[in-house]
């Protein structure tokens, strides 16, 4: 994700545009299109914050697991850097799984009903079984379990000192991308199909293929969204659609980039979401620069890629 968005912004044509990166020093070199700044572990959070300090815009693209994303988000608007991402706030609520199940539930949207249980004293025997446990502020399916029953558990299940339970919600996996502007105007970029597999008893997300048809009905999907304020950027939705039953179940928000914007980038010509995004820091946005993303995808065919971001096929795209 870093690096397709850190390529996309160097290619901005028209504009001189310096990219600055942020690399661990302990990993090898990542030559690219950009500047990259060795960030050691003894003052990281120093560093990072004098850098988006001395930088137009920051960009933070971090997992909201243990709170991590919200409390960078926070550190670095306090540094006064101009952050080009979700506020502290926003990011809070969707990274916690259990407040933001509550607070779709409280607006009509579909959702999985949800609860808090602590794994190491058993599992509720009144929740309806087969049943998904999973980390109230997760990322990427890690330490997500699939329970058949009550007593249907796996030996990993009792390190989870706090989790959600929610009733398995048959149906396909998908995602959806929104960007959202500076006067809190959502887009659909595109809708993606994605793959998720259970073994073990233990889900993992293997990537997926965007764009990717879906419901024809995206109130529940747009009204997440739009429900919660201070979303800002790139925003990733996943959803399961049940195209028999015809309805939509949100599962979560992601208040950040996803594994989908490696695809999309690719889908559109260098630089072009870089300056729709740029476009949408005006006050007001300029909505030009956002109306034809959605058909630019589709027109560049369809991409799949894997857990990682790597591109595994790419078909029907447009000389």
């Amino acid at each position: 994700m870093r690096r397709a968005l850190a390529h996309d912004f160097a290619a901005i044509q028209g504009s001189p545009i310096r990219v600055v990166v942020t690399l661990d020093d302990r990993l090898g070199d990542d030559p690219g299109p950009w500047i990259v700044e060795p960030i050691g572990v003894d003052r990281g959070a120093d560093r990072v914050a004098k850098l988006a300090r001395e930088c137009d815009l920051t960009l933070l693209i971090a997992p909201e697991t243990s709170g991590i994303l919200a409390d960078q988000t926070r550190t670095l608007a306090a540094a006064g850097a101009r952050l080009i991402g979700s506020s502290a706030e926003a990011v809070e609520l969707a990274g916690n799984k259990l407040a933001l199940a509550d607070h779709l539930t409280a607006r009509g949207i579909a959702t999985p009903p949800s609860q808090a249980v602590r794994p190491a004293d058993g599992l509720p025997r009144e929740a309806r079984y087969p049943a998904v446990l999973k980390p109230i502020d997760g990322a990427g399916s890690i330490d997500t379990y699939l329970i058949p029953g009550l007593h249907e558990t796996t030996r990993d299940i009792p390190r989870l000192e706090h989790a959600l339970l929610q009733p398995y919600v048959s149906g396909e996996p998908m995602s959806a991308t929104f960007f959202v502007d500076n006067s809190g105007r959502s887009w659909l970029l595109a809708m993606g199909s994605q793959k998720i597999v259970v073994s073990g008893g233990r889900f993992a997300y293997c990537g997926g293929r965007i764009p990717a048809p879906g419901p024809l009905d995206l109130g529940p999907i747009r009204s997440a969204v739009d429900s919660v304020a201070g979303l800002r950027g790139l925003v990733g939705l996943d959803f399961v659609w049940d195209a028999r039953k015809r309805d939509v179940h949100v599962l979560e928000i992601n208040p950040r980039p996803t594994t989908s914007v490696v695809g999309i980038v690719r889908l559109l010509a260098p630089g072009r979401l870089a300056s729709a995004w740029l476009g949408a820091l005006k006050s007001p946005p300029d909505p030009t620069l956002l109306d034809g993303l959605a058909d630019e995808i589709r027109a560049g065919g369809t991409i799949a890629f894997d857990a990682a971001g790597m591109i595994v096929d790419h078909e029907g795209a447009v000389p």
